[in-house]
């Protein structure tokens, strides 16, 4: 079974009305900006501003990483949420690159500390060996040794 995995979607803070307009376009509104995508009436994402950016705390602060705090702190963060009970590959793809079409910004998942842009999602480009989203690669490469 799949675990509960997170891709954060940071985007300029100028945008906030129409990002809410966007995820309403393509998602179910099931509370207080909190979102629902389903696929055959199940529930595969689920969407919010993350307000807290509380994962800040887990990126080390480095030289490497200035840009990527920096980015974090001043951009509004999207939190989508992928079910345990879906891969959710087709589907986060599909929120990711719509947003990062519409808006000026960079997307971040559990498997690496890189801002990915959209380019680099659409082309498949890989950052320390792993594409966007790549659980099943980080997986097999913290668990095949």
């Amino acid at each position: 079974m799949i675990t509960i995995r997170s891709v954060f979607v940071l985007l300029d803070l100028d945008s906030r009305d129409s990002i809410i307009n966007t995820i309403n376009s393509m998602c179910i509104n099931y509370k207080d900006l909190q979102w629902i995508y389903k696929n055959h009436q199940d529930s595969l994402l689920y969407i919010e501003f993350n307000e807290k950016k509380s994962f800040l705390n887990e990126i080390e602060d480095t030289d490497e990483n200035a840009f990527l705090l920096e980015r974090i702190k001043s951009d509004v963060v999207l939190q989508i949420d992928i079910s345990g009970r879906h891969p959710g590959d087709k589907e986060v793809l599909q929120i990711v690159k719509e947003l990062l079409s519409k808006f000026n910004g960079y997307a971040m998942d559990d498997y690496s500390d890189h801002l990915w842009t959209l380019e680099e999602i659409q082309n498949g480009t890989k950052y320390r060996e792993l594409k966007f989203f790549d659980y099943i690669g980080w997986y097999e490469r913290n668990h095949n040794k």
